[in-house]
């Protein structure tokens, strides 16, 4: 919510989740806007325009969380691959 408070602006929230597939869907079927990571935008929904925002200071930082007890050899794989 950092870019609206930045821009004075605020907006009316009637729906909140996290998930893209659901975010993508209400806006989709008319139920506003949203901001979203640019990693997340997906050339699966036609419906859908994604506008980049360039003109912002916000950033993301996105995590990797895993367990450490995992022994699945393809999780070192990935971590190294990250």
């Amino acid at each position: 919510m950092q870019i609206f408070d930045d821009s004075g602006f605020s907006p009316m929230v009637s729906h909140n989740t996290v998930h893209a597939s659901s975010i993508f869907k209400l806006v989709e079927n008319g139920f506003g806007i949203s901001i979203v990571p640019e990693s997340l935008q997906a050339d699966y929904y036609p419906g859908i325009k994604f506008i980049t925002l360039e003109k912002i200071t916000q950033r993301t930082v996105l995590s990797a969380v895993w367990d450490r007890s995992n022994s699945n050899p393809t999780l070192e794989q990935l971590l190294e691959f990250i």
